[in-house]
This record gives structure tokens, sequence and C-alpha cells, in this order.
């Protein structure tokens, strides 16, 4: 590990450059050595605020701004990884799977992308969870193949493990289990999507999902096309989403996202609190959910707390602090 210095405004215009150019030398040494290999490449460009080398502004044309200028840019470096897997000669050998963490910024539009989803990032609702996946593994997954499977960066571990060998660590790390020289005891929620990708079996196995706020509060559940939300966040827009409390529903809502994708019922229909009514079973299969989820935590606790902004936060922590010493 070596450190290259402070991400100053300067430094953001090429940093992503270089980024890529460390995970290609990565890449070709490891070939070179004939090992396997891992790469995270994670770029800062998309992420609020962009800052472009001149010599890439303009290039996505006069309607445009610098953040879709970047976004070319950004493509260039994409394409440039592939590029050296078929170079090298190892694409058939090497998945490649494209995402990003979280929804848009919609805040610091046009910088922070944009989603017709309802929200941003740090909300419960769609617009800060739902993000675009693309896989390649020629060969292997089908090219031009779309799917509409519930799947969470979480079932990567099981499935790129189960692709490299080891089918079984959700059970053994359950079970405990060393990786190198560290012992885990630890559930993963995570489901192994590879016979699913590979078109073994039709289905994913992942049925639903629970969402968590930043805070660590469990704000929603979706099983298969129904989601049942908990608390939401009632601020429509800008960095005050942020600043605002959930608000903990006494009811839950419920919402179909097949048939209501943006989650725009509960504002615009006229009648979905009759809808809501004659589904309001729902709400005790997802309480039973919830509950099973839950348990796990009895024998599996939190390894560690989540980050929190709140003044409260911070004052306990200093007290724990104080305390220890």
């Amino acid at each position: 590990i070596e450190d290259t210095g402070p991400l100053t405004k300067k430094r953001m215009e090429s940093c992503d450059t270089e980024f890529v150019a460390a995970a290609q030398d990565f890449i070709k040494r490891a070939h070179a050595d004939e090992q396997p290999f891992f790469v995270w490449l994670n770029t800062t460009w998309m992420h609020l605020r962009v800052h472009p080398p001149e010599h890439t502004r303009g290039q996505a044309g006069r309607w445009q701004s610098f953040y879709h200028d970047v976004m070319v840019e950004h493509d260039k470096h994409v394409g440039q990884m592939l590029d050296l897997l078929d170079e090298l000669g190892i694409a058939e050998d090497t998945i490649v799977m494209y995402s990003t963490d979280n929804g848009p910024h919609m805040n610091t539009w046009p910088d922070g992308a944009m989603t017709p989803f309802r929200n941003e990032k740090n909300s419960n609702w769609e617009g800060a969870f739902r993000v675009p996946e693309v896989v390649r593994w020629p060969g292997k997954i089908p090219a031009g193949a779309v799917s509409n499977e519930i799947i969470s960066h979480t079932d990567w571990l099981p499935t790129l493990l189960a692709a490299a060998g080891e089918p079984e660590i959700n059970e053994k790390l359950k079970q405990g289990h060393q990786v190198v020289d560290k012992q885990f005891k630890v559930y993963i929620d995570g489901y192994n999507f590879l016979p699913y990708l590979t078109g073994e079996v039709d289905k994913g196995p992942r049925k639903g999902i629970i969402y968590f706020s930043d805070d660590g509060d469990l704000v929603a559940l979706r099983y298969d096309n129904w989601k049942i939300v908990f608390a939401e966040q009632r601020v429509q827009g800008t960095l005050q989403i942020w600043a605002e409390p959930f608000v903990f529903l006494r009811v839950p809502k419920i919402f179909n996202l097949r048939t209501d994708p943006f989650e725009r019922a509960d504002i615009t229909s006229n009648t979905y609190w009759d809808w809501f009514l004659d589904r309001a079973y729902l709400i005790y299969a997802a309480q039973f959910i919830v509950r099973e989820f839950l348990t796990t935590f009895h024998e599996y606790p939190p390894r560690m707390k989540p980050a929190s902004f709140g003044v409260d936060q911070a004052l306990k922590k200093m007290e724990e602090a104080v305390q220890s010493n």
C-alpha cells in the first residue's frame, strides 16, 4: 500500500486514469505470473462533483454538461479494461461485473446522475436502491440477455467464489471458517447466482430484499413484486433528504413494483387506500419474513455499528471513549 498524495480538485481530473493504469498493470503482472486475480476498480467519475480534464470538455455535445463529458471518458475507461482482457486472451476466463453502489444524488444535478425512480440516495424509495448492473463472461453467460430477477451486491461474494470453485462458502462461514489468517463465523445474506447466470436454472435464488437506511434502520421489505414500506422519507428532493428523519409508519404502505415501479400510487391514485385494504394481509407476511431475518442476529450479531451523522451518536461514541480510558 502506497500513499500517493491527497485527492485535490486538480488530481480529480486525472485520478481515474491513474486507477485504470494501475488496474491494468496489476492484471498484466498476474497474467505473466500465471496467477488468478481479483480487481475491484473504483472510479471517482460519475460521483459528485466532477472535474473533467481540459481535453474532455465539450465532447458529450453542446447540450450536455461536464458530467456527461466525464461519462464519455468513463465509458472509454471501461472499454480499455475490456480490451485488455481480449488482448491477453483471457476474456473467456474472466467474469466482469459493472455496477454502482447506490442511486443518484439528484440534489446535485447535473452532477450526481438522474433516475426515473422515486426519490434518491439516502431514502427508502427505489431511487435510492435501484442501480444498473451488467455482467460479462463470454461462453458462460449469454450475451444480450436481460433479467428482471432481484439481485443484491451481497450476492456476488458467494457467486464469484462458486465460480472460483468454492460453492459452499455461505455454510462454511456460518459454521466457522478460516480465510488466510483470519477466523470468521458470520451469516452471509447473499445467494449464489451462478447457476442462474449460466442458464442452468430459469429462476434466481433471491425472492426478496430488506432495505436499510444509512443509520441501520430497517425501512422496507421487498418480496417478489411486493414492497412493504415501514418508514418513509417524505422530503421530495434536495440535500434536505439527508437532514430530515424517516417517518416510521404505524401501518406500513404497500406497493406493487411491477404495476407501479415508480411508487407513485400513494401520491396520485384516488383509490390507493381501497386497493391497500384489499391487500393488507401482505403486512402479516412481511412481519414474518422480517422476524425470520432478525432472528439470525441472535447467533450472528452485527460486527460493527452503522455510521451516523447524528450528534447523539457522536456524543455516545465520545462518552464510550471516555469511559474506556
